[in-house]
């Protein structure tokens, strides 16, 4: 939830990278992945021209003839959290980040063709979904009803602590039951040594709600299907960053996606390729215990321009021309002052 003292800077959306996977057998369309950031990206660049040197018998200083220049490098630094993003951005979905790029017509008819295979499991089918609740169900459910037990006997443990530990687990009502029972059961032994503890009615209705015990469904969570949600969205765009540096296995002529850097000002729509990413976390942020996802990755991406166009002419008021080389004269004498596509508006 925005805090209400901070005015929103609306960050994803002016900052972000897009991902365009070329459509097999369909010519210049596209498959477009979005990935903002949400936080602040540290963005370094670099550029390096070529000179053949010419030194000279008797000259004290030499003369240079330019070669070209190699493609502006970029080395982009940005974290996904976990936290950060559930708390600000609950409404996210799959859906919203992918879209499709055609030059036919019927863009709207298009781009659901491409949605529709790819729409956004809901909270109970997704991967999280499946491993948390193998996680709750299968393996920490035993452990955590011992835990509450322990707590119940020492009273190491309040009623939130417990409440937390039952929602979290799917530990049912007819389970405390039984957890409470045997921690008065305990309870009894240790303070009366030698007074044999004599099972009552709590003793048989615990054993009969035993019987009917039945685990809390987790898929009625809307809390745990809310961070399941946003998880595998954070796991999909994880993937899609891996998918970056290759082709299309089944028909190799596609290479890696083509993606554009969008950030503010500074960088407007920069056409790029990915040579390297790396992926990492911050162990001190700690882990989302039902699925193993560190709670905030931290990604580095490098990039180079690439620009081509239809090699003519660079024209940012044209979809295509934007793409083309710009030199200086892009900067000194054009009314944009900019070499980047997207300064004349057509992002």
């Amino acid at each position: 939830m925005t805090n209400r003292h901070i005015v929103n800077r609306h960050l994803p959306e002016r900052a972000k990278l897009m991902f365009y996977f070329p459509r097999p057998t369909q010519g210049s369309e596209y498959y477009v992945v979005e990935m903002p950031f949400f936080e602040n990206v540290k963005i370094t660049e670099n550029k390096k021209a070529k000179y053949q040197k010419y030194s000279m018998i008797s000259r004290s200083s030499s003369l240079y003839s330019y070669l070209g220049a190699d493609s502006r490098s970029l080395s982009l630094s940005f974290n996904m959290t976990l936290p950060h993003i559930l708390d600000e951005h609950p409404e996210l979905t799959l859906d919203k980040f992918m879209s499709y790029q055609s030059d036919k017509d019927n863009l709207e008819g298009e781009k659901q063709k491409f949605k529709e295979p790819y729409k956004a499991a809901d909270g109970t089918t997704g991967m999280a979904f499946q491993l948390g609740t193998k996680y709750t169900q299968d393996l920490a459910y035993d452990s955590a009803k011992s835990v509450l037990l322990d707590g119940s006997i020492t009273g190491s443990l309040n009623q939130m602590d417990k409440h937390f530990i039952q929602s979290r687990y799917g530990i049912s009502e007819s389970a405390m039951n039984q957890v409470n029972y045997a921690a008065n059961v305990v309870k009894n032994i240790v303070n009366n040594p030698l007074v044999a503890f004599t099972p009552t009615a709590n003793a048989v209705n615990a054993a009969a709600a035993a019987e009917e015990e039945e685990k809390l469904k987790i898929e009625n969570n809307q809390d745990l299907q809310l961070k399941y949600r946003i998880i595998d969205l954070i796991i999909y765009w994880t993937n899609i960053v891996r998918a970056s540096v290759v082709n299309n296995s089944k028909n190799p002529i596609y290479g890696p996606p083509t993606i554009r850097l969008r950030h503010g000002i500074l960088y407007q729509d920069i056409p790029c390729i990915c040579t390297n990413y790396s992926i990492s976390y911050n162990e001190a942020a700690g882990y989302d215990i039902n699925t193993l996802l560190p709670r905030q990755l931290q990604i580095t991406m490098k990039l180079e321009e690439i620009r081509t166009g239809n090699f003519g002419e660079f024209n940012t008021a044209d979809i295509i021309e934007k793409d083309n080389l710009a030199g200086w004269e892009a900067v000194v004498l054009e009314n944009t002052h900019s070499m980047d596509p997207g300064s004349g508006g057509t992002i």
